[in-house]
């Protein structure tokens, strides 16, 4: 079996979500508390783009592919949605920014140059 771009980003949200677990590892239970909503964002952000979110757009991977964590930028997207109480992740996903602005906001893989890629509007 070929390894796939959407197989390729897959595993970069899987890697993500593990380094996110991993940084929690001994925090205090103030901390997690404090949490909750982050934790939950995150969570719930990584189960759907791994288990319910279809992918199928070639240029929306080669987007989330430009970055080190998309998995970030998907979870920031719905945690400032979801207390509106109509959202779903997947409505979230429609609020990113797929521009120079998200380009900015958040880390690029290494070589890749932040004014490249734009996405077609």
């Amino acid at each position: 079996m070929a390894y796939t771009k959407k197989d390729q980003l897959i595993h970069r949200i899987e890697n993500n979500y593990l380094d996110f677990k991993c940084s929690l590892r001994g925090v205090s239970r103030e901390y997690l508390f404090k949490s909750a909503s982050r934790i939950a964002a995150v969570t719930e952000a990584y189960e759907y783009l791994k288990t319910e979110y279809e992918w199928d757009e070639e240029n929306e991977i080669d987007f989330y592919l430009l970055f080190s964590d998309p998995l970030t930028i998907v979870a920031d997207a719905w945690e400032s949605r979801r207390n509106d109480g109509t959202a779903d992740v997947g409505a979230s996903l429609m609020d990113i920014d797929y521009s120079t602005t998200v380009i900015t906001e958040y880390p690029l893989i290494e070589g890749v140059n932040e004014y490249i890629y734009l996405m077609d509007e």
